[in-house]
């Protein structure tokens, strides 16, 4: 219970909080120490204090407070230009999880286009795989599957604290071109002997869903110089997310302009398709919303997170400490379910609005009326599952002249994800199908937005269950009807099936000899590290299901129809059929064998000739010889004393990769016999010096700057050794673009920054930098890549732009509908032009102790980061990479007094680019500016009992694609609020 003169004092410190913090990182205590000597802080060690002008003004350093002064500690002491986070004084991070902690660090943005709380992150204006995650400074086999190792696999009770290391020097890890950020967990005899356990609940509006979540850690010293802890920890994950997709835009035809001739007749060409067309404002005619799609992803599964160690101290200066580490989230039961309705030139169109004008000469029409479309209702099991784990052993010792450090890591990961996708197709016919509707985008405003759909229910079972295999032109597919003319039905039984495997062995050594003067030592170092990744993938196919045992009850209401986007979301449509995917999978098995193969592990028949299989299945092994030295140095001038190092590090790479080449096709659908091993073997070698200076100018102002050069390998799903045409699914011919000469792109970068430390517990920083990036590995975006004028060498005939859709001169009948198919290009190429990262980091933080009364429990600050790329792609446009706002902000403020603490973060993000995810690849797109408030807060009950509070996104924010211009939308995602309550106890 507050009593009441503290409550007044509690309002007026919160009405008082407007010098607001950041949260620069737990780091290190040396950049020049061994990547083993890491001493983030104990989450079970006591709340330190410090001493107020009397013993009833003392103030408590615990919690936000002890956290925040933590971190300024760590950076003070630091070599390098770091920033990042520590665990709270009641030892965790308040935070959904490590992405969402990170992104409170200036120069780190988290990326919410990443479905299922991945959170990966992008730093200093590069996307996140350009950074290196390390775990107490050295590498670890991360579970990738595709892009960055997502931070959502990792309970964050396990870590310490989390450091990013901006300006890596030549002792640390290679491949951070943007930065390190390091994972850090605390040694044996660092910790204080005890234990703690918690239990928490986490509720999610969206769904009404709960989750639990429970750790427990000990740590026990045998003697002064021998300890061991472990923590173990367990979250229950049950969430959704809900989604609206304008997922492709295609023109009006000519005949279609006709029929709207009042609306859309000045906007096309006279033709004999369109004679009331005049063409007096435009003749490029105008687009609609062409495929729309309503999404919901249910996430379900488990978290299990670990850490134990070991640390021996067996002489004076000398130590051996062993820390292993675990990780394994499960989300079998995730699963996705969308509805999508497709128009295009055999769907009747009505125009309900006048043609929008967009920045880019286009016009669009946001409010149409539609019949004859084509419906689907897809739901898709997405089981997701990632896992690794790593052991650390490491060996230290040191004496006023010399040290010597030695870690050998041994570490496992996977990552796999398993797509089973059914889906029920009201198909579009020559005599319309029946199905008639209205869609209106809202042009960029989610709560304008509507959808009807008639007649309910949209899509049926009907004529499958005694319906005919699509045949190797339509392999995924049943239809009602052997004639393609008379087919009204199809059924698709199909999906992407991914996995994956890192295994990483390495070993190393630092020696250092120190001198005293102005060259202060001379350290050395050698590494090797062998890094394998092994990719299994492949699609799946309807052959050989039992689709006799196909019902009506396979269809059920959608449950969440009638909540969807939270009610936020304007008005879609509750005509919404999902499939019962327990009743439905289970009812199709056993699967009969295609002749002549056998079935894969899920228990169903590959389409080997799909690309997938060429693509996934490959081996890319990349051995590394590392050798280092490093000039240690402390000088005065001027009265200024500028330390610092200048060193070289020399890395020799051998990279393997043994991909699969198609040499034939065994019956259109392919078996594993067509394909035969290729092996390509690149060597290159890497020297990248680095210096770092470091002036103290007085007791609490201190200039950084520094020097590097790093360079970043290609991510082992980026290449591929030729282009690939896989047979069409669904009408769409999948094309990957071959890059066999995919080389690691390099950066040079410069560095500075500038550091007033105004009071204790306080920070007042201004840091700047510059990448200059050369041979970057990119999408590729050029539409003469992506849907050349000419295809016939790829067996694609002629190809059109059409909206945002890649046409082929080639065409398929559906239901007596003659349509053209759509190519869907994509790749990665190096960049010939260079591009260059500028970025300024502005940080603030402040500790208010020095305030009268209640107003010294105040703290708080602020974060700015600003970014820009300058450098032009091939065709001339402006370099952009995807992910990165030019504006970053985060205002941070907290109330704490030694019994409770409230803190409240707010972050805003400009709006930045993205990699298309259209049929076209070449569309561009933007996410809106978007911000967030969270709220943390905390009581003690007694002295080992504390309880805490977190609400996440407390302003109901919706993240917004769209393209080049706001009015042109291209998805809308809703999470809705977060809360969890937990429980602590110290024992």
């Amino acid at each position: 219970m507050i009593h009441r003169p503290r409550a007044r004092a509690f309002a007026s410190a919160l009405l008082s909080a407007t010098i607001l913090a950041s949260t620069p990182a737990w780091a290190q205590e040396s950049q020049s120490a061994s990547p083993t000597a890491a001493t983030p802080a104990d989450p079970t060690e006591a709340p330190s204090q410090r001493e107020g002008s009397s013993a009833s003004d003392e103030i408590v350093v615990t919690g936000f407070r002890q956290s925040y002064a933590n971190a300024i500690a760590a950076k003070r002491n630091e070599v390098a230009i770091t920033d990042g986070i520590s665990s709270d004084g009641l030892g965790r991070f308040p935070d959904l999880n490590v992405g969402e902690a990170l992104q409170r660090v200036p120069g780190v943005q988290i990326n919410r286009e990443a479905e299922g709380r991945n959170a990966t992150i992008n730093l200093r204006g590069l996307p996140g795989e350009y950074s290196r995650l390390t775990l107490n400074g050295v590498a670890f086999a991360e579970p990738i599957l595709t892009d960055a190792a997502p931070l959502g696999a990792f309970n964050s009770d396990i870590f310490s604290g989390i450091v990013v290391n901006k300006s890596p020097l030549a002792n640390a890890q290679s491949g951070g071109l943007s930065g390190n950020v390091d994972l850090q967990i605390a040694p044996a005899l660092g910790r204080k002997d005890g234990g703690f356990a918690k239990a928490a609940v986490e509720y999610n509006e969206l769904g009404k869903l709960a989750a639990p979540a429970a750790t427990i850690g000990y740590n026990y010293h045998l003697s002064d110089d021998f300890a061991v802890f472990g923590v173990l920890a367990y979250k229950r994950e049950n969430f959704r997310r809900d989604s609206v997709l304008f997922n492709s835009y295609a023109a009006f035809s000519p005949a279609q302009a006709q029929a709207n001739a009042s609306r859309l007749g000045a906007y096309y060409a006279p033709s004999a398709a369109c004679p009331s067309c005049t063409g007096s404002i435009s003749t490029a005619g105008v687009l609609y919303d062409a495929q729309h799609r309503q999404y919901s992803r249910r996430n379900k599964g488990d978290l299990y997170t670990g850490a134990a160690g070991m640390e021996w101290r067996f002489s004076e200066g000398a130590k051996f400490g062993v820390t292993g580490f675990y990780s394994d989230r499960k989300l079998p039961k995730t699963a996705q379910y969308l509805l999508i309705t497709s128009n295009n030139a055999s769907s009747v169109l009505q125009a309900n609005s006048d043609p929008i004008a967009l920045s880019d000469g286009r016009y669009v029409v946001d409010d149409f009326n539609f019949s004859n479309a084509d419906i689907v209702s897809s739901s898709r099991s997405y089981s997701q599952h990632q896992k690794t784990w790593g052991v650390n052993a490491n060996l230290n010792w040191e004496n006023d002249d010399w040290r010597f450090d030695a870690i050998g890591t041994i570490s496992r990961a996977s990552n796999s994800s398993v797509e089973i996708g059914l889906d029920f197709n009201t198909l579009q016919t020559a005599a319309g199908n029946g199905v008639t509707g209205t869609i209106r985008t809202g042009s960029g405003n989610i709560e304008d937005y509507s959808q009807t759909l008639a007649p309910a229910p949209v899509v049926t079972v009907t004529g499958i269950s005694t319906g005919v295999w699509g045949g190797t032109a339509a392999p995924a597919a049943f239809f009602d009807n052997a004639d393609p003319a008379l087919r009204r039905n199809r059924f698709n039984f199909q999906g992407t099936q991914a996995f994956a495997r890192t295994r990483l062995y390495a070993g190393q050594f630092d020696l250092e000899r120190k001198f005293d003067g102005p060259l202060s030592g001379i350290q050395i170092g050698a590494r090797y590290e062998s890094n394998k990744y092994t990719a299994e993938g492949y699609r799946i196919m309807a052959y050989g299901i039992p689709i006799q045992n196909v019902t009506s009850d396979f269809l059920m209401p959608a449950p969440f129809a009638s909540n969807f986007f939270g009610g936020n979301g304007g008005s879609p449509t509750e005509n919404w059929q999902i499939i019962d995917l327990e009743r439905a999978i289970s009812a199709l098995r056993p699967v009969t064998a295609f002749p002549n193969a056998t079935l894969s592990p899920s228990g169903y028949n590959i389409h080997y000739a799909n690309n997938a299989y060429q693509l996934e299945n490959f081996t890319n092994q990349t051995d590394l010889k590392i050798a280092y030295g490093q000039l240690k140095y402390e000088i005065e001038l001027g009265g200024v004393t500028i330390r610092g190092n200048a060193g070289l590090r020399y890395e020799h790479a051998t990279n393997t990769i043994d991909a699969l080449a198609r040499v034939t096709l065994t019956n259109v659908i392919g078996s594993p016999s067509d394909f035969r091993t290729q092996t390509f073997k690149q060597n290159y070698d890497k020297l990248l010096p680095s210096f770092i200076a470091v002036a103290d100018i007085t007791d609490n102002f201190v200039v950084r700057a520094a020097a590097y050069r790093t360079y970043v390998r290609p991510q082992p799903r980026q290449f591929s050794p030729s282009t690939l045409v896989s047979t069409p699914v669904n009408g769409v011919y999948t094309v990957t673009l071959g890059n066999p000469d995919l080389k690691p792109y390099d950066s040079t970068s410069f560095d500075i920054s500038a550091e007033w430390y105004n009071r204790p517990n306080s920070l007042i920083a201004l840091a700047a930098y510059q990448k200059r990036i050369t041979g970057l590995i990119a999408t590729i975006s050029d539409p003469r890549e992506l849907c050349p004028a000419d295809a016939t060498a790829l067996g694609l005939g002629t190809l059109t732009v059409n909206g945002d859709r890649c046409e082929s001169s080639l065409t398929y009948t559906q239901g007596g509908i003659t349509q053209p198919y759509l190519v869907a290009a994509s790749g990665f190429m190096n960049q010939t032009n260079p591009i260059t990262v500028r970025g300024v980091e502005f940080n603030v933080q402040q500790s208010l102790d020095f305030l009268p009364g209640a107003l010294r429990n105040l703290g708080g600050g602020f974060n700015y980061a600003y970014t820009t790329i300058s450098g032009k792609t091939l065709t001339g446009a402006r370099a952009t990479l995807p992910g990165v706002s030019k504006h970053n902000f985060n205002v941070i403020g907290y109330y704490e007094t030694k019994d409770y603490g409230l803190r409240l973060v707010y972050n805003l993000r400009s709006k930045y680019d993205l990699a298309s995810t259209a049929s076209f690849t070449g569309a561009a797109r933007q996410v809106r500016t978007r911000g967030q408030l969270d709220l943390s807060a905390s009581y003690n009950i007694n002295s080992a009992l504390s309880l805490s509070f977190d609400a996440y996104n407390l302003t109901n924010a919706i993240r917004v694609e769209y393209e080049n211009q706001p009015n042109l939308p291209r998805r809308a995602d809703y999470d809705g609020r977060t809360y969890t309550a937990t429980l602590r106890a110290n024992f």
